[in-house]
């Protein structure tokens, strides 16, 4: 349990905030009892996250591994969550049921993390649905707000679906592998999906099945063509509550892709045969096919957008064609591309979300006219965003360009040996 004593603090703090709220006698004391209570959980879990250890080897059963992609996204996740409350409360976003918005902040941040650790299909399905009800719910937080309410509507139709799609491509790995178990760590000898890629591979089912996950995984990362819901979530979602989406949800989105993908391609096993080359090959090139199609659609897209939410939400869209690139060839010096960038995309996206909230909260407004003057009327603001957006766009020398740099110099290596 010392590799998940974060997630544990996390889970046990939901009832405590819970009882304490019952407590509590008057409005004003409910809130500060709620904000003092889901801050320090949030802050303990952060800090332990950071310290506690990891190793590819270290398992809570064979349903979570404790390895250092699990810990990388694991900080990401609760550091979001600890950024999206204080914007919450900066930006006003907490004006009613203080306590119902940090218990599912804490929520949906203990399923980002049991999502990036999953090494069991059932414990991934499981995460993922925890993260998403607790998304659904803060996306509709504002419930005297009609776009927030049509938003939410919108995100629990298209997880709905996706959820479906993803369920039943598990379950035909399942049939394939005969084990839920996603890979084997090392030292250890059970079954698992890795192991029994090489003699699915050949089957058109198994490519069917591996499709099929990577549409639910997608609709959480939101690349095309399961990107419709992102737009509309984001602009009617708070604005802090956006951005936990479009950093902690799409992390541990591709934190689960990485798995699914090493998983199925056999990564890691010596029994490589033609079958599993060939399959390999194939994922790959969807991958790869898919992501250019999400760059491509969201930054043409995003040239006709007026409203600054959406624009950051199409931004999204094109960061997760960029990250799906590295999946697709997802190797060692891969893995550390997509985690960089992962790490860069937290800063640059949760700090162009917090500026909109600022110009927000003084204007009443996101649209793109609401930022007008902005250089003049508050420099230090407009030079900040000015910087945030250049590294949105990958302009050197800011740390998109780095990111996006290693990323594709990984893809060119990739290409250049096939």
């Amino acid at each position: 349990f010392s590799h998940f004593l974060a997630e544990t603090i996390l889970c046990l703090s939901i009832p405590v905030i819970l009882v304490a709220d019952l407590f509590a006698r008057t409005p004003e004391r409910r809130n500060q009892v709620a904000g003092s209570l889901g801050l320090l959980a949030l802050l303990a879990a952060f800090f332990v996250a950071i310290t506690q250890p990891a190793s590819s080897g270290a398992t809570l059963t064979p349903l979570l591994r404790a390895d250092g992609l699990g810990k990388v996204f694991r900080i990401l996740a609760i550091g979001t969550g600890v950024l999206a409350a204080v914007a919450a409360h900066r930006q006003r976003d907490l004006e009613r049921a203080r306590t119902e918005f940090f218990v599912l902040i804490i929520v949906a941040v203990a399923g980002a993390c049991f999502t990036a650790a999953s090494n069991n299909l059932a414990m991934l399905y499981l995460s993922v649905e925890t993260l998403s009800i607790g998304g659904y719910l803060l996306a509709g937080f504002k419930k005297d707000d009609p776009k927030g309410s049509e938003a939410a509507l919108k995100y629990v139709i298209f997880g709905a679906v996706s959820s479906g799609a993803m369920l039943y491509g598990m379950s035909l790995l399942y049939g394939f592998a005969g084990t839920a178990t996603i890979a084997t760590p090392p030292g250890e000898t059970y079954a698992s999906i890795q192991a029994a890629a090489g003699s699915a591979a050949a089957s058109p089912g198994f490519l069917v099945a591996i499709v099929m996950v990577f549409a639910g995984l997608a609709y959480k990362v939101a690349v095309v063509p399961f990107q419709f819901w992102c737009p509309d979530v984001y602009q009617g979602a708070p604005t802090s509550v956006a951005a936990f989406l479009a950093v902690a949800s799409k992390g541990a989105g591709f934190a689960a892709l990485v798995r699914i993908v090493a998983g199925v391609t056999g990564s890691g096993t010596d029994q490589i045969g033609e079958a599993l080359a060939l399959n390999n090959e194939n994922v790959r090139l969807v991958l790869l096919g898919v992501a250019v199609i999400t760059m491509t659609f969201a930054n043409l897209t995003a040239l006709r957008q007026q409203d600054s939410k959406r624009l950051l939400a199409y931004s999204a869209i094109a960061h997760a064609g960029v990250l799906l690139r590295g999946v697709a060839v997802t190797g060692h010096l891969a893995l550390t591309s997509i985690i960089f960038y992962m790490v860069v995309y937290l800063f640059m996206t949760l700090g162009a979300f917090y500026l909109v909230g600022v110009v927000e909260r003084e204007t009443g407004r996101t649209d793109i006219d609401a930022f007008e003057g902005l250089g003049f009327k508050a420099p230090v603001l407009g030079a900040t965003m000015t910087i945030f957006l250049l590294s949105l766009t990958g302009i050197p020398p800011t740390g998109g360009f780095v990111g996006k740099l290693f990323i594709f110099k990984e893809v060119f290596a990739f290409a250049g040996a096939n």
